[in-house]
């Protein structure tokens, strides 16, 4: 399953990347994450529920990699899960773009595959849920974005 798509936050590009690296809001970017913690340099692993039509609340051990990480432009994200209900693994390209110096625009390019029983719904419902679950998490980061730039003195650094 291939997923891309652009996103615009009203940050600095800099303030987008260090968001990003951040376990905390990693797991609150990845709907359905339960945690998430920081065990290796630049690797997290946690645990996601995650409901797809008739597989309800399905539980997932999942591993998250950054590498090559280019500091602030781009990263490459590498999700690895696997449950009683079958595995997901795949990469995500993250390339942010500054729009000016307080906007920046997020592309994201990601190829995923799911296998077991969860893969047995069908490509076009694994796709539809797939597209909300992107939608969810950029809302997700650019919420807790608005929260930091909001608490910290005249919108600077958190």
């Amino acid at each position: 399953m291939i997923l891309n798509g652009v996103y615009e936050f009203r940050a600095p590009r800099q303030r987008v990347w260090e968001l990003l690296q951040d376990p905390e809001v990693l797991a609150k970017a990845l709907p359905g994450t339960e945690k998430l913690v920081l065990s290796a340099e630049d690797q997290f692993d946690g645990v996601m529920k995650v409901s797809v039509g008739p597989v309800t609340a399905a539980r997932f051990d999942v591993r998250v990699t950054l590498t090559e990480k280019e500091p602030p432009r781009r990263f490459v994200m590498a999700i690895d899960g696997k449950g009683g209900v079958g595995f997901t693994k795949g990469t995500a390209t993250i390339e942010l773009d500054e729009k000016s110096a307080a906007e920046t625009v997020l592309r994201y390019d990601s190829n995923i595959q799911v296998g077991g029983k969860i893969a047995a719904v069908g490509q076009r419902l694994l796709e539809q849920v797939g597209k909300m679950m992107s939608k969810q998490a950029l809302e997700a980061l650019e919420s807790e974005m608005n929260a930091r730039i909001n608490s910290s003195p005249a919108g600077g650094p958190a």
